[in-house]
């Protein structure tokens, strides 16, 4: 507004100054809001993009009518269809109660024009999208269908979807017109029509038979699905919809479907409505979805609850109490049921005062109400409600199940000492056996009251009638081990009894090893714990197989399993026996569900092997070894258990074995020097011939890494009394790389070549051998002052060794005698690991005692030697 127009004013004036014919052009009017401004505007855009859409849409129309469309049907189709998404499996259909605005389609600004039905189909009332001209060129269509003039029909058809290719009447004629000539056209113009007039339900389903028909069952799916958006309010599509899911094989979305369509349903169907509720509420309580079982028998209920029977309201009120919904099963009661119950609605939580079940209530009613009051808190009627149900219930087999519900609903309250006086006719009746079940639920509340002796005397009764309920056994032994009575207790977790072919249970193996151990029972601890470790494992019955399994000397090594198969079934071949086929150890290890970790089973595995080395029975400690290497269930452990395999076939003296595995480890760690420590005590033990040749093998693979290699070979060449040998490989060590353990070898080697018989410089020998001996003393002691040294001891007694062997006694005795002299502080403080005083002694006696001087040598032996 510019200044000059900011200037008028406005003036009022009266209505008498206006003249009548003036006046009548005058109208009275509201005030704007602005509200409706935006309301417009925002109205107006949409519509804009709406009349956008459908134009686009209404070009695809024709020019796939007219021929042009390059893209088949059911593509073309898929164009015009929102993307379509089932929901049944998530239970998500909730979303079709409001339909899409593509669902519920709007024909465009100005073509909301009355007509009537002019094509063929149900319309339901729809206003026809053609304009009158066209209306009347849709009657002469019609007519000339009519009078079989099929070509005229479609021609005129053709040219109303020329000018309005989003009205459903030609279709529908067109439809009608190759019903019985072409069913491919008769599809694709039936689906179009639908599309284009969403309500109409018969024609949806026309269509979704065909395709049906044809084997497009996916097809079907998504038709069925369109119409379901549009029409959320019909049953009777997803009655269908459902049905073809079940078809197809897809239960699960079958059932959520049968599930939204039961509110629908109208009174009249109640008989399907209540069959199908039953069913799809055991199909999800099986799947233990109690909710969404609750919400099938909750919608049939709300359609026909009045025609429930008793088996159909016991399902029901079941569910309810499962759910936890106490307060809707008393109110059920009251509707269905003549039972007078007084209480306070008006608290949050409903209070319960008084209640009268009548003489002639159900069985299964009275029980659903009691413990729905039990659940409620209405403690102060249980004594009434126990002696209701003991009097009215009649008690039989079949109404046990009754009893122990309520039962239960005492224990989840904490009432044990109401629920030991409903159970009282079941414990102490004749008229039939007491079910296992029963004493189970009967020990469990003397239990919690402490009553310790009487829980497990029914304790017992249970493991006596059900032998593989392993919680009675687990608490029976508890109990025992509570009082002392751990023989009894050990006894209770035995897995004898049960039917033949039974797992074994990995928790109740492994109390019981824990058990028998603590009552010092070791062997049986050792034979429980193998039977443990080796239920995914495979059992060697001889050492063939043993020999087979460590070959490779890896842990699982699959190549071997596969000899011992072999082995098997030639064996089983020779004999004409049926070997069963070896399980695969690995897959029964993952098969197994049980609460004991891999963990678990290896820190008992270490503590049996503990107990089998401290009891000197290695031939055990092998076999659980094997135990564990045969199988992929302890891969994470496996290194750890290798080594302990090798220590355990070395104790019983089986070092074959153990050679097998030790130089598989040896060949990934070449640097470690225990394991080249492990390999020397084999070659002590062993007498394989293997040892001499693997080492040369190993040092052609692996040239770089051959400080321990070669030391080992010197070493081994030592033991076997092959000198020269042994000085081929110890010189040049010593040359190289100067190591006070190579000059001792050295010596060692002089000094027995110095006391073989034929021996031609014995003197030069002798001399060679004290020589490295004193180059021995100086690389030992290099690192320190010697007079401060702790080797001193070692270095004295190392040189009298050697004095000792060539014969040259008073010089052997000068240096024993410095050994003994020696005192350090290091050897002071482990002087069980590093002194030399009893060796030294020892020596010391044997000088003195050959020489004719037996006082002298007692005299060391009584000083250093006597414990």
């Amino acid at each position: 507004m510019d200044q000059a127009d900011s200037n008028v004013l406005i003036e009022e004036i009266e209505t008498n100054d206006v003249p009548d014919d003036e006046l009548e052009q005058f109208e009275e009017t509201q005030p704007l809001r602005i509200v409706d401004i935006i309301d417009m505007a925002t109205g107006e855009a949409e519509d804009s993009d709406q009349n956008y859409d459908y134009e686009e849409e209404g070009a695809l129309i024709k020019r796939y009518v007219q021929g042009v469309q390059c893209l088949e049907f059911p593509d073309f189709c898929t164009k015009l269809e929102p993307s379509d998404e089932d929901d049944e499996n998530n239970g998500e259909e909730e979303a079709e109660e409001q339909p899409t605005v593509s669902a519920q389609r709007k024909p465009p600004v100005g073509q909301q024009q009355e007509g009537t039905r002019s094509g063929g189909g149900g319309n339901l009332g729809r206003k026809s999208q053609l304009s009158p001209a066209l209306q009347g060129l849709m009657g002469e269509a019609n007519l000339s269908f009519a009078y079989g003039r099929y070509e005229t029909a479609e021609r005129i058809c053709m040219e109303i979807i020329r000018q309005n290719p989003l009205a459903s009447e030609p279709f529908y004629t067109l439809a009608e017109i190759y019903e019985n000539r072409d069913e491919v056209k008769f599809l694709h113009f039936s689906t179009l029509a639908a599309h284009l007039n969403p309500q109409d339900r018969d024609m949806w389903i026309r269509v979704s038979d065909l395709l049906v028909q044809q084997g497009n069952m996916a097809r079907a799916r998504l038709i069925y699905t369109k119409a379901i958006k549009v029409l959320p309010k019909g049953y009777l599509l997803r009655l269908r919809k459902a049905q073809l899911l079940e078809k197809m094989g897809e239960t699960n979305a079958a059932m959520f479907t049968y599930l939204k369509m039961l509110p629908l349903m109208p009174p009249e169907e109640w008989s399907t409505c209540l069959s199908t509720a039953k069913n799809v509420a055991r199909f999800f309580h099986v799947l233990e979805k109690h909710a969404i079982a609750l919400e099938a028998m909750e919608g049939a209920y709300s359609v026909c609850g009045a025609r429930f029977s008793l088996e159909d309201l016991n399902m029901y009120l079941e569910l309810l109490i499962i759910n936890k919904r106490y307060t809707k099963v008393l109110s059920c009661l009251r509707e269905r049921t003549n039972f007078e119950l007084e209480d306070d609605q008006e608290e949050s939580l409903e209070m319960i005062y008084f209640c009268v079940i009548p003489d002639d209530y159900a069985p299964e009613l009275r029980a659903k109400l009691c413990v729905s009051l039990i659940h409620l808190r209405a403690h102060h009627l249980l004594g009434y409600l126990i002696q209701n149900v003991q009097e009215h219930i009649t008690l039989t087999v079949g109404r046990v199940e009754l009893y122990m519900d309520i039962t239960e609903a005492l224990m989840q309250e904490h009432k044990y000492a109401e629920a030991i006086a409903l159970m009282s006719p079941i414990t102490d009746g004749d008229t039939f056996d007491c079910p296992a079940f029963v004493w189970l639920r009967q020990a469990e509340c003397l239990r919690q009251l402490n009553r310790t002796n009487e829980a497990i005397q029914c304790y017992q009764r249970v493991v006596h009638l059900a032998p593989v309920c392993y919680d009675a056994k687990f608490t029976l032994s508890a109990l025992l081990k509570q009082q002392g009575r751990h023989e009894e207790a050990v006894e209770a977790l035995e897995q004898s009894g049960e039917v033949e072919g039974q797992p074994l249970i990995a928790r109740l193996l492994y109390e019981r090893c824990v058990m028998l151990k603590q009552i010092g029972r070791i062997e049986e601890f050792l034979d429980v714990g193998y039977v443990l470790l080796s239920r995914h494992s495979i059992k060697l019955k001889n050492r063939e197989e043993m020999i087979a399994a460590a070959n490779g000397g890896s842990t699982y090594n699959a190549e071997s399993l596969k000899a011992i198969m072999q082995m098997r079934s030639l064996a089983a071949g020779a004999t004409g026996s049926t070997e069963p086929e070896l399980q695969d150890p690995g897959k029964s290890a993952a098969s197994e569900a049980s609460d004991l970790t891999i963990k678990d089973e290896y820190d008992l595995f270490l503590d049996l092997m503990r107990t089998a080395h401290t009891h000197g029975m290695s031939s055990a400690a092998e076999k659980l070894c094997f135990a564990m290497v045969t199988t992929k269930r302890f891969t994470y452990y496996h290194y750890e258990i290798e080594r302990i395999m090798i220590l355990a076939c070395y104790f019983n003296d089986d070092c074959a074995i153990a050679f097998s595995y030790l130089r598989e480890l040896i060949a990934k760690q070449p640097n470690q020097i225990n394991l080249w420590n492990l390999l020397s005590l084999l070659v002590q033990k062993g007498e394989d011939m293997r040892y001499c040749r693997y080492i040369r093998r190993l040092l052609h693979r692996q040239p770089l890494v051959d400080q321990q290699m070669r030391l080992f070979l010197g070493h081994y060449h030592l033991n076997c009394s092959s000198f020269k040998y042994a000085l081929n490989v110890y010189v040049p060590m010593l040359r190289e790389n100067p190591d006070p353990l190579v000059a001792l070898s050295i010596a060692v080697v002089f000094n027995q070549l110095a006391l073989q018989k034929k021996v031609l410089r014995k003197s030069a020998a002798v001399a060679q051998a004290v020589a490295f001996a004193e180059r021995y003393k100086e690389l030992r002691s290099a690192s320190d002052d010697f007079s401060r040294c702790a080797a001193q001891q070692e270095i004295f007694y190392n040189i009298g060794r050697i004095y000792h062997q060539a014969n040259i006694l008073h010089l052997a005795v000068e240096f024993y005698e410095k050994a003994l002299a020696v005192h350090h502080p290091l050897i002071a403080e482990y002087e069980d690991t590093l002194g030399l005083q009893h060796e030294t002694a020892f020596n010391l006696h044997l000088i003195y005692r050959a020489n004719g001087n037996p006082w002298k040598a007692r005299q060391y032996l009584m000083r250093y030697c006597v414990v």
